[in-house]
């Protein structure tokens, strides 16, 4: 619930290499659960036997847009880099990554109204009750049958992150109102898309 961010560079995505780094993790937290997407790197035989080690629980996250709270933790820290890669003229983010982590885990998060490294056991009601108790109204920023464009998969470096859109055209189906908000596109011929999206992977065409 604190929102508490973990961030350690790979050279690769390789079985290895991820069980290595969750090895890592493990020696600083003991999860019960871990959710990830159906990438390869975690859907594997090396993986699997550390998790089961280990006696966690690794489930699939459900919508093809991953987990809310990483994407929003990962666009901020990226934000943040960039802006580092931009002053110093560079992308070597070694020596930076920490920085910016302890950064981010010591400001204030307005989900919740805490940093998440001043976080206390004795705050988790607190938490939980700015978290999941507020009847917060719902805001969507598309209407069904608006017509958009889908953000791309990219590489995470690419120059100035900036998102890139598809071509191809879809229109707002459904909305849900999750928190945050999420919707369900139709291609322009009506079949559905699979998986739900969120605002900011979407683009009004």
């Amino acid at each position: 619930m604190s929102r508490y961010l973990k961030a350690y560079p790979i050279k690769d995505k390789r079985a290895g290499t991820i069980a290595k780094i969750f090895r890592k993790v493990f020696k600083e937290v003991r999860p019960k659960n871990i959710q990830t997407d159906k990438g390869t790197e975690f859907y594997n035989r090396t993986v699997r036997s550390l998790f089961k080690t280990f006696n966690i629980h690794h489930y699939l996250t459900k919508m093809e847009a991953k987990c809310a709270i990483l994407e929003r933790a990962h666009k901020t820290l990226l934000n943040k880099m960039f802006r580092v890669f931009t002053h110093h003229n560079s992308y070597k983010y070694l020596d930076i990554l920490k920085p910016l982590v302890d950064s981010f885990n010591n400001s204030v998060h307005r989900s919740h109204g805490f940093a998440p490294a001043k976080v206390k056991e004795a705050d988790e009601p607190q938490l939980y009750k700015s978290l999941y108790e507020i009847d917060v109204p719902i805001r969507f920023r598309f209407s069904v049958k608006y017509v958009v464009r889908i953000s791309k998969p990219r590489k995470v470096f690419r120059k100035g992150y900036l998102p890139g859109w598809t071509e191809e055209t879809f229109v707002v189906y459904k909305r849900y109102p999750t928190n945050p908000p999420t919707y369900v596109l139709q291609d322009l011929s009506g079949k559905e898309i699979e998986g739900r999206f969120y605002a900011e992977e979407l683009q009004k065409n």
